[in-house]
């Protein structure tokens, strides 16, 4: 099996020692035929070489086994981000019992033998984490019903019907049949649903001993919806950024966890509106009444003059506001406000500027979705956030 991945962490001998030899030993039996023909199947767990299975270990060959290779990138994964109590949880789950001196190495190789399913919902929900570090475009569509229902975490039926439906999508879209999985990460305010796929068959030329080759394979994709459920919101960043396929969450989503297949809107939602920023003036970066933070400044405003020639104008300040002001300009009363960002100071001394960046109507972008909360209540009180159904924004 071609592939560039190697497992860093545990390929060390280092941290192949912290593992029961007994444990090590399970994965070695495994995969017995591949092992033996590495040069480094023992007899017995007592002699293990961690020497030389770190040698081959750290630099996979063409033989190694898929499933070998998906043990080991799970093994890798979780290893380097895992909590010991997230893997104790599993383990009570299952049964799985763990030593007192288990380390994070050991515990995330049992639960892969043992429960390797749970173990990639696991990594889901820390890569879901990994998603929010890194700055995202999110699209919103609003719940159709005016009375939106108590907010339950779905059953694992209910994910499961919700993942099939999507695997039906995404086979018919030649996205492969099979791989869809759904994890979700019950949060204060929201529910983060980490979807992951396959996507669109891909071929590579290589070269491997010296003769070029083509390898063909599928690539993993993961996308990301947060479902603000006071709100009524659906956020969703999806990789491929498509239309359809947004579509299809909306639909599936609805129709597995609410029983209502048209619970969602099935366009962009008319989320956001800019007007504040030409009815306030500098009054629209006030933030004294929105909780933790400290001050806000425009910095970005893109806006579209009328005519045919499509004619764009885009400033950029530390303080837009009082930029414009020293130059006596303002925001023509006739231009089509498209895009804004906003830098929020938080309260806290230790936090760093966060930025919001919105473009009209519906779309999103944070330095984390993470800020996404208190993003939204500086939005709302400013009149930036459309209402819902003719609602209030909450």
């Amino acid at each position: 099996m071609a592939s560039s991945f190697t497992p860093k962490h545990i390929s060390s001998a280092h941290l192949l020692g912290r593992v029961d030899p007994k444990v090590l030993f399970r994965l070695l039996k495994k995969y017995g035929d591949f092992f033996k023909a590495e040069g480094v199947m023992p007899k017995t767990a007592d002699e293990v070489d961690h020497d030389r299975l770190s040698f081959v270990l750290a630099a996979p060959s063409e033989e190694m086994p898929a499933h070998l290779m998906a043990d080991l990138f799970y093994w890798d994964e979780v290893a380097q981000m895992a909590q010991i109590e997230d893997l104790n949880e599993i383990a009570a789950k299952h049964g799985i019992e763990f030593s007192d001196e288990v380390t994070i190495e050991e515990a995330a190789l049992l639960v892969r033998l043992d429960a390797p399913d749970d173990l990639e919902d696991l990594h889901a929900v820390y890569h879901a984490h990994g998603l929010l570090r890194r700055k995202k475009r999110f699209l919103s569509y609003f719940a159709t019903v005016v009375d939106l229902p108590n907010w339950r975490k779905p059953t694992q039926k209910a994910l499961t019907l919700f993942a099939q439906d999507m695997d039906n999508w995404y086979a018919g879209q030649k996205k492969g049949r099979g791989a869809t999985r759904v994890s979700v990460i019950d949060k204060t305010n929201a529910a983060w649903f980490v979807i992951r796929h396959g996507g669109t068959f891909k071929r590579v030329n290589t070269l491997e001993n010296g003769e070029s080759k083509i390898v063909f394979y599928r690539p993993e994709a993961y996308d990301l919806l947060i479902y603000y459920y006071k709100q009524g919101e659906l956020a969703i960043f999806n990789d491929g950024d498509s239309k359809k396929e947004r579509r299809a969450y909306c639909f599936n989503l609805g129709k597995n966890l609410f029983r209502n297949a048209a619970f969602f809107e099935q366009h962009d939602a008319e989320k956001f509106s800019l007007t504040p920023l030409r009815e306030k003036g500098q009054a629209a970066m006030d933030c004294d009444s929105v909780e933790g933070v400290a001050s806000a400044q425009l910095c970005r405003l893109r806006y579209r003059h009328p005519g045919k020639h499509n004619h764009r104008v885009t400033h950029t300040a530390d303080d837009l506001f009082g930029s414009l002001d020293s130059l006596g300009e303002q925001i023509p009363d006739d231009a089509e406000l498209e895009c804004m960002e906003v830098k929020l100071t938080p309260s806290n001394a230790l936090g760093r500027e966060r930025g919001v960046r919105i473009y009209s109507p519906n779309i999103s972008v944070y330095d984390h979705e993470a800020d996404a909360e208190i993003a939204h209540e500086f939005l709302k009180k400013q009149g930036f956030i459309l209402p819902r159904n003719g609602t209030p924004a909450p």
